[in-house]
């Protein structure tokens, strides 16, 4: 069997090349104790095998754990370093090699066919990371929230941007949500960056009911990208309009046991579980939002789980959305498996960054070392995706993500040979 570290570093250093980015890092100490390309190759190996702390990696350099994947006996570092090295780090060097991993991903045809019948497409959410009550553990840059009871918790908040649907669901850009905005206006921070760092980022935008405004629909029509957006509030005058239609008439769609697994790819898990008996009204053509620069498209989406043979499991749910693209473009059935998919940046990408990568941890809470650290996971996670989609070819059942990450974990400590000169 093939050792995993050393066919994950040789993936990621020929195809992505991970070693030059970590030759090419800086930082602004004067007269280190450490190099930034060591203190970095630590944390990321630290990082790829599952430690959640600095303190983790200190003990394990004084192991000697780290002495093969740089080729030499290291005896420096400690959690401080690790942590001063960060506060130092200039944050835009990491998230341009970001870029530049979702860029060659796309370059070399990972997302070749989209990733939700045909259609390349992103979901664009927030999440809270940290939530603390001492002011201690906090900085000027949490924001904060007043409970009745008079207590006071600081938390972080991000937004965050992946790919949704067939794996890998990379993540191609985070943004803090600043004390005293809220996150629509982040959102249109990234958006905005995404345009001009990505420019073709995705064809499809799925977002939840916090986003039904004028201004991310205009920017995501300015992208010329689709939005999919749920709408939660049914007095809306625009939901108010569509509804005196629908009633009037039948629905567009009919559908028993219909499935959200999309059948452009052979090995979606998708929808094994449920299936939906689905109704659905579509019209296109409404100008109730006059700063809206372009005509929306209403659907009313009724449906409730059911087995295999139809028979219903619930009662039915409806559900509106608003979509930025015609009849034409995209069809009202891939709406509503975007809808259902749009879940992907939640129940997968989020949840597994925080329960397996510790995208949520307290590293070093310093303003720049936070936010450093939040790249440098996002990182791993991200070439962790493509060698476990792209590298374990035929073996993804005999592999889950945390078992390969364990995996790595125990085959870097035996190897034989420095793993970043095993080119």
């Amino acid at each position: 069997m093939k050792n995993k570290a050393i066919q994950l570093v040789k993936y990621i250093n020929k195809v992505y090349r991970f070693e030059q980015f970590l030759k090419n890092l800086y930082d602004w100490r004067v007269n280190p104790s450490i190099p930034k390309y060591e203190a970095d190759t630590i944390i990321f190996t630290g990082i790829l095998t599952g430690m959640s702390s600095f303190n983790q990696m200190e003990e394990k350099l004084n192991e000697g754990y780290f002495d093969k994947i740089v080729g030499e006996r290291i005896t420096r570092g400690s959690a401080d370093t690790f942590g001063y090295v960060q506060e130092n780090s200039p944050v835009q060097q990491y998230r341009q090699y970001n870029y530049a991993i979702v860029k060659n991903a796309r370059y070399n045809k990972v997302f070749q066919g989209g990733t939700i019948d045909g259609f390349l497409t992103i979901a664009l959410d927030g999440t809270r990371l940290t939530g603390t009550e001492s002011p201690q553990r906090g900085c000027e840059f949490c924001k904060k929230t007043e409970h009745e009871s008079g207590e006071v918790q600081l938390h972080e908040d991000f937004v965050g941007v992946s790919y949704v649907g067939k794996p890998p669901n990379l993540v191609i850009d985070i943004e803090r949500i600043a004390p005293g905005e809220g996150e629509s206006t982040a959102a249109l921070r990234l958006l905005d960056r995404l345009r001009l760092q990505q420019y073709y980022y995705a064809e499809v935008c799925a977002l939840d009911s916090l986003y039904p405004s004028t201004p991310v629909i205009n920017k995501l029509l300015e992208h010329n990208v689709i939005g999919v957006i749920r709408v939660k509030q049914e007095h809306y005058t625009l939901i108010k309009d569509a509804e005196g239609l629908f009633k009037a008439r039948e629905p567009d769609i009919i559908k028993t046991a219909a499935n959200i697994k999309s059948h452009w790819y052979g090995d979606d898990s998708a929808g094994k579980k449920y299936r939906y008996n689905l109704r659905i009204w579509d019209e296109e053509g409404f100008t109730t939002w006059e700063k809206a620069k372009a005509p929306l498209r209403v659907l009313k989406v009724e449906e409730c789980k059911a087995d295999h043979y139809g028979r219903p499991l619930e009662k039915p749910k409806v559900t509106y959305v608003i979509v930025t693209a015609g009849k034409n473009e995209i069809s009202a059935e891939t709406v509503w498996r975007i809808l259902h998919r749009r879940w992907d940046i939640e129940n997968k990408t989020f949840h597994d960054l925080k329960k397996f990568w510790y995208f949520g941890h307290d590293f070093h809470h310093e303003d720049n070392a936070f936010l450093v650290m939040r790249w440098m996971i996002v990182i791993a996670y991200n070439l962790f995706m493509l060698f476990f989609y792209r590298c374990i070819k035929g073996n993804l059942k005999n592999y889950t993500h945390k078992g390969l990450i364990l995996t790595l974990a125990c085959t870097l400590y035996v190897i034989e040979i420095p793993i970043l000169d095993s080119s």
